[in-house]
C-alpha cells in the first residue's frame, strides 16, 4: 500500500517543486539586488550631503599594490599623489568605514520594506489515514499580500486554495478556495505618520549620518597619509644631515690625528674629535632606526606588509620646502565660526537633538489610550464548486479594539528615559561645540609655533653655517681648539633637523586646521587631494 501511495502522488509533488523552486532567492541574485538597491541610496544621499552623486563601492579591487608587493618583495617608489591612492585600495580601516556606510544603507531597506506590498506564497502538502481503511492527501497554496500605510493602516489581502484526494477510492483532487481581506486602523495611540513613520525616518537620518561621518573620515584620513607621509620623508632629510655630519666628522678626525702625529695638536684635540665622531656615528644608527620604524608604521596606515621595501621620492619634501610659510590671514572667531557652520560631525550632532526631541513625542504618544478598528471581509467557496467564490454569500466584521491603558510602567519608563536622552543630546552638541572650537584654537597656535619656529631656525641655519666657515679656517690657522670647530659642527646639524620639523610642523598644522575647517576638497572617489587648497570663505546671508 505505501508504494501505491508514493506512487499516486509522484505527479502532484512533481508540480510543486518547480513551482516552489522558481520563487527561490538565489546568493548572486541576493547580492545583486543589494547592491543595486543599496548604491542606489547612497549616491542619492551622497548628492544630498556633498552636492555630488557618486558611488561608493564596498568591493575591494582585486589586483593592489599588497597584493603584488606580497608577491613580487620587489621594492617600489610612491609619490604621495600615488599614496592616497595606495591608502583607498589597501588600508583595512578605510574598507571599514565604507563597509559601515553600506550597511546603514542596508538596513534602510528594511525599513522601507515596511510600506511596501510584501507578498507570501505558502505551498503544503500531507498524507494521512487510518490503517489501509483510508488515505488522504491534502494539497493548499496560501496566497497573501499585505501594506502598511504611514497611517498606521495594515491590509491583509488572503488567498487559500484546498485540494483534498482520497488515494483508496481513486478520483480526482477535490478544490475549495476562500479569500479573505483584513484592516487594522489605530485611531488614538500609535497613529498618525509622525508616529507610524519614525523607524523609517530615523533610518534614513541614518544614512545621512553615515554618509557624513564616511566623508568625514575620508578627509582626516588622507590628511593623516600625507601627514605620516611627510614625517617620514623629514626622517629621510634628517638621516642624509647626520650622515653628512658624519662623514664631515670622519674628515676633521682625520685631519686632526695627521696634525696630532705631526706634533701640531694637542691629545685633547684628538680625543674631541673622536668623540665627536663616535657620537655622530651613534646618532646616524639612530636616526636611520628612527626612520625604519615611522616608514613601517607608515605602511601599517596605506594597508601594506611591514616587510614590503617602499621608498619615498625625495623630491616631495622639497614641495614642502618650496611652499611659502606665512602668517594665515584668518582670525580666531572667523575660523571657529567657519568649522561650526561646516563640520560634518557637527551637524549630525545637531540633527541629533532634533532626533531625541521626535522620540519624545513617540514616547508621550504611547502613554496614552489604544483605540484600534478593524474589518474584516471572507468570501466563501460556492456550494459544489469549491475553487469558485461565491460573491452572494460575503461575510463581514468590523469593531473596536480599546486599551484603557491601566498598565504603562514599560510606556512610562521609556518616556522618562527619552526627556533624559534628550537632554544628553544638548550636552553633546554643547561638547562638540566647545572641542571644535578647542581645536581650532590649537590648531591656530600649532600654525603660528610652528612659524616662529620656521624664522628661527632659518636665521639659525645661516649664522651656523657661517660659524662653521669661520671656525674651520681659524682652527686651521691655530686661533681657536678643536672644542669650537666642533662645537660648530654639531650646531648646524641640530639647525638643519630643527629647521626640517619645522617646516613639516607648518605644512602638518595648515592641513589639520583645514581638516577642523571641513576645507579638504577631495576627489570624488579614493583619498586624493590638492595639499596646496586656500583656505574656505565664510557663506554670505543672501
Amino acid at each position: 500500500m505505501p508504494s501505491a501511495v508514493t506512487a499516486r502522488l509522484r505527479a502532484p509533488a512533481a508540480f510543486l517543486v518547480p513551482l516552489a523552486l522558481s520563487g527561490c532567492c538565489t546568493p548572486p541574485s541576493a547580492l545583486a539586488s543589494a547592491d543595486g538597491q543599496v548604491y542606489g541610496i547612497l549616491e542619492a544621499t551622497a548628492a544630498h550631503v556633498t552636492g555630488e552623486r557618486k558611488r561608493v563601492d564596498v568591493v575591494r579591487p582585486v589586483d593592489t599594490l599588497r597584493t603584488r608587493l606580497l608577491e613580487t618583495r620587489e621594492p617600489v617608489q610612491i609619490s604621495l599623489a600615488e599614496a592616497l591612492e595606495v591608502a583607498a585600495e589597501n588600508s583595512r580601516e578605510f574598507q571599514r568605514q565604507k563597509e559601515q556606510l553600506y550597511l546603514a544603507a542596508l538596513t534602510l531597506t528594511r525599513r522601507q520594506r515596511d510600506f511596501q506590498v510584501i507578498f507570501g506564497a505558502l505551498l503544503s502538502a500531507a498524507v494521512e489515514g487510518i490503517g489501509d481503511d483510508s488515505v488522504d492527501v491534502a494539497l493548499r497554496d496560501d496566497l497573501s499580500a499585505s501594506v502598511n500605510s504611514t497611517a498606521g493602516t495594515r491590509v491583509v489581502l488572503d488567498f487559500v486554495n484546498t485540494f483534498l484526494r482520497s488515494v483508496l477510492s481513486g478520483g480526482g483532487f477535490d478544490g475549495s478556495s476562500i479569500l479573505g481581506l483584513t484592516i487594522t486602523q489605530p485611531l488614538l495611540a500609535r497613529g498618525g505618520a509622525r508616529i507610524v513613520r519614525e523607524p523609517l525616518t530615523q533610518s534614513e537620518r541614518d544614512v545621512v549620518y553615515a554618509m557624513r561621518t564616511f566623508e568625514r573620515f575620508r578627509a582626516t584620513f588622507a590628511v593623516r597619509v600625507v601627514s605620516e607621509y611627510w614625517r617620514v620623508a623629514a626622517l629621510v632629510a634628517n638621516l642624509r644631515n647626520v650622515e653628512a655630519n658624519y662623514r664631515s666628522l670622519v674628515q676633521s678626525r682625520e685631519q686632526i690625528e695627521e696634525l696630532y702625529n705631526a706634533g701640531r695638536r694637542t691629545v685633547t684635540d684628538l680625543g674631541r674629535a673622536k668623540q665627536s665622531e663616535y657620537s655622530a656615528d651613534a646618532q646616524r644608527v639612530t636616526a636611520a632606526n628612527q626612520l625604519q620604524t615611522q616608514l613601517d608604521r607608515f605602511k601599517l596606515t596605506l594597508g601594506l606588509p611591514v616587510t614590503a621595501r617602499v621608498d619615498l621620492v625625495p623630491e616631495e619634501l622639497d614641495k614642502v620646502a618650496d611652499r611659502v610659510v606665512e602668517t594665515l590671514d584668518l582670525t580666531e572667531d572667523l575660523a571657529v565660526a567657519l568649522a561650526l557652520q561646516r563640520r560634518y560631525d557637527f551637524r549630525t550632532v545637531v540633527d541629533q537633538v532634533e532626533d531625541a526631541g521626535r522620540r519624545i513625542l513617540v514616547a508621550e504618544d504611547a502613554l496614552g489610550l489604544g483605540l484600534d478598528f478593524t474589518g474584516a471581509l471572507d468570501v466563501p467557496p460556492e456550494s459544489g464548486r469549491g475553487l469558485n467564490l461565491d460573491w452572494s454569500r460575503i461575510n463581514w466584521s468590523a469593531g473596536f479594539r480599546l486599551d484603557l491603558a491601566l498598565d504603562r510602567v514599560a510606556e512610562r519608563n521609556a518616556y522618562r528615559g527619552a526627556l533624559i536622552d534628550f537632554e544628553f543630546a544638548v550636552r553633546q552638541r554643547e561638547q562638540n561645540e566647545d572641542q571644535i572650537a578647542s581645536d581650532v584654537r590649537g590648531s591656530l597656535r600649532d600654525i603660528q609655533a610652528a612659524l616662529d619656529s620656521y624664522r628661527i631656525q632659518s636665521v639659525a641655519v645661516e649664522l651656523a653655517a657661517q660659524r662653521v666657515e669661520a671656525t674651520t679656517d681659524l682652527y686651521a690657522a691655530g686661533r681657536v681648539q678643536a672644542l669650537e670647530k666642533l662645537d660648530a659642527q654639531d650646531a648646524l646639524l641640530r639647525a638643519q633637523l630643527d629647521l626640517t620639523q619645522a617646516t613639516v610642523n607648518y605644512a602638518i598644522a595648515r592641513l589639520e586646521l583645514m581638516s577642523d575647517l571641513e576645507a579638504i576638497s577631495l576627489e570624488p572617489q579614493g583619498l586624493r587631494f590638492d595639499p596646496a587648497l586656500p583656505l574656505p570663505q565664510p557663506k554670505t546671508a543672501e
